[in-house]
């Protein structure tokens, strides 16, 4: 006997109550990240950013699966939605991608927080694994693998409601399940990610100012210990201060990385608080249809935003992709 329950409905079929602006704004956020990730894409194709790292190059991931998820919410369920009457077992199954999509997404974003973790605090480590650019390709799947392991269970659990046409539901063998099922989404989709992020991002901010420091110090003293009357001393110092502004370079472009992807988890952490709070809520009191409620929709509204605002994060901060975009499209 299976367990079913409007806590667990389905937050992406289409819904006759649905506020019709509520509607309105999440088809154009819809399309608004199609056309944003396809200009990510674009840019780093032309400009080739994707094949100087291989950091970028998950960055370029980024932007495909965000592009997939907005695609896959604009036409199956803005373009085509399947009438109440014949929605079936199929359309909610189908329906499970879009989860899937948001589940890699959020998985990539930890992705590159543990790749750049490693790379600045543990650079020698990150050398010698990242030395052969095939042995780092391979990991490109690693957070669709998560994905699927995350969210495969959604394929079986997911039923349309014989009882309210219309509606899919997340059926389990029982509430312990659904529990079980609840918790490890809710672990797994958004307090690890965003725990682990912070973390990350914290340990390379404090290592690169620690770096700077010791930059900055190593050059002085070569500077100072610098014999100023010999003309191989010129030439040792002219040597040091381009090897002192490449240093300089490299830490600001690092810097600026970490910061866009800083501000992209905080972007993050802001679109699925609503979700989980709206879940935390219900889950507690049950005082509320959250099927039929408007809150449920705001929750969505804000998940369906983190695909598409990254692109902008990225036009707003990071210099490899403005300098791309400059490129790309403002050239005469």
């Amino acid at each position: 006997m299976t367990f079913c329950t409007n806590s667990t409905s389905s937050a992406f079929e289409p819904r006759e109550e649905t506020d019709t602006l509520l509607q309105i704004v999440m088809y154009l956020i819809a399309i608004i990240g199609i056309l944003a990730n396809i200009t990510v894409i674009i840019v780093f194709v032309n400009c080739k950013i994707h094949r100087r790292s291989f950091t970028y190059l998950l960055v370029f991931q980024q932007s495909v699966i965000d592009l997939y998820a907005s695609a896959h919410y604009f036409i199956f369920f803005c373009i085509q939605p399947v009438p109440t009457e014949k929605i079936n077992d199929a359309f909610c199954k189908l329906g499970t991608i879009f989860l899937f999509f948001l589940s890699a997404s959020t998985l990539n974003l930890v992705f590159i927080s543990v790749e750049r973790y490693v790379a600045v605090v543990y650079p020698l480590k990150y050398w010698i694994r990242g030395n052969s650019k095939r042995s780092m390709i391979k990991h490109l799947g690693i957070p669709f693998l998560a994905a699927f392991i995350i969210t495969v269970q959604y394929a079986f659990i997911s039923e349309e409601d014989i009882g309210n046409p219309g509606t899919c539901v997340f059926c389990y063998r029982s509430e312990g399940l659904q529990i079980l099922s609840s918790v490890s989404l809710l672990l797994a989709n958004a307090v690890i990610p965003i725990t682990v992020m912070t973390f990350c991002y914290r340990r390379v901010y404090v290592t690169l100012n620690k770096q700077m420091k010791v930059r900055a110090e190593l050059t002085m003293q070569s500077l100072t210990n610098t014999t100023p009357l010999r003309e191989s001393s010129n030439d040792a110092r002219a040597e040091n201060a381009d090897t002192s502004a490449q240093s300089r370079r490299n830490d600001d472009a690092e810097r600026n990385f970490i910061v866009t992807m800083c501000i992209n988890t905080v972007v993050y952490i802001i679109c699925v608080i609503p979700l989980i709070l709206l879940y935390l809520i219900y889950t507690i009191c049950q005082c509320f249809d959250v099927n039929n409620h408007v809150s449920r929709d705001v929750g969505l509204l804000f998940v369906l935003s983190n695909t598409a605002v990254n692109p902008f994060v990225y036009a707003y901060k990071f210099n490899e992709y403005r300098e791309g975009f400059s490129k790309t499209f403002c050239q005469n």
